[in-house]
């Protein structure tokens, strides 16, 4: 196990609306006095589930009671359960919602201080803060892309979570995910070795430099760094309880191909509690060819995982 790190947090209440649910706030101040805000919302008023059920988002700049997804469809892998959900360092719910990725408006504290590492370090807070309210039985953790990193990171730090999902979330190394993505975005073979060379480049100066004012695709140094030095491969190697890996095979964004080796590479050391599912005809959201969303069958596949792992 890695070793936890210790926060000093406040606690203050309040109550927001978020569709027709109405979710209790809960803000902590972490130890540099930033706050971090998340929201529980409760499947009854009468009293708390007997199921946590954590969705992380990936990495855009947006509040994640914006990301539209989880209301609709993620919620339902396990739909009995308590919501949690977290926002990321310097992101609160007043953040209007854009897509677009390097938006002008992402908070300055974001860029500079959100990280994969981060996240799993107010996670944990507002872990031992909902956990010491509530004494959930079980707790099940779902991410997608940075999220599913994000998760595989939680997974290997605790052992107390039931059931982690992770979809779309990339290969052992995330500079193979990036250029298998410059490859499939790229006009011709020209503009692909071009830009391939332009990020091995600066990936090899983020390695190899100080902490700085960085700012590129809408992020900062600490995530790069972070997502450029992170082995998923020896986190997953860290996981001992269940954890369902889900990948899809048209994904554009990461690659299907170093996942399929990873998966390979965790077969060999006989990692029994990681299953992976493949849907081969999918993208990165779930995706067909034409465009049609398969999200809600993938729900379900995760449901029955979730119903045969947590009734075992």
């Amino acid at each position: 196990m890695m070793k936890r790190k210790v926060l000093i947090f406040a606690t203050i209440f309040f109550s927001v609306v978020v569709g027709a649910h109405e979710a209790t706030t809960q803000t902590l101040k972490r130890q540099d006095g930033s706050l971090v805000d998340y929201y529980l919302l409760n499947k009854s008023d009468a009293s708390p589930s007997d199921t946590l059920l954590l969705i992380l988002q990936g990495s855009d700049c947006n509040s994640v009671l914006q990301v539209e997804s989880i209301f609709s469809n993620l919620k339902n892998v396990w739909p009995e359960a308590d919501l949690l959900l977290i926002e990321k360092y310097g992101i609160t719910r007043e953040l209007a919602f854009s897509s677009d990725a390097e938006r002008s408006d992402c908070p300055h504290a974001y860029i500079q201080n959100d990280s994969p590492k981060q996240r799993v370090s107010d996670i944990k807070a507002v872990l031992r803060e909902v956990r010491r309210d509530f004494a959930y039985p079980r707790f099940i953790v779902v991410g997608g892309s940075e999220g599913a990193l994000v998760a595989n990171l939680l997974a290997a730090e605790i052992d107390t979570i039931d059931a982690t999902v992770a979809f779309n979330g990339g290969g052992q190394m995330f500079v193979d995910d990036v250029l298998h993505s410059i490859d499939a975005g790229a006009a011709n073979s020209e503009e692909a070795v071009e830009a391939a060379q332009g990020f091995l480049g600066f990936s090899n100066h983020v390695l190899n430099s100080e902490p700085s004012d960085l700012q590129v695709s809408g992020h900062g140094y600490h995530w790069w760094y972070q997502m450029l030095s992170i082995d998923q491969l020896e986190i997953l190697k860290e996981v001992n309880t269940p954890l369902l890996l889900i990948q899809g095979g048209r994904d554009s964004s990461v690659s299907p191909a170093k996942v399929s080796e990873m998966i390979e590479s965790l077969r060999q050391v006989q990692k029994n509690n990681i299953e992976f599912i493949a849907y081969e005809n999918l993208d990165h959201t779930f995706n067909d060819s034409l465009g049609l969303s398969h999200r809600k069958s993938v729900v379900e596949d995760i449901h029955s995982w979730l119903d045969s792992t947590l009734n075992q």
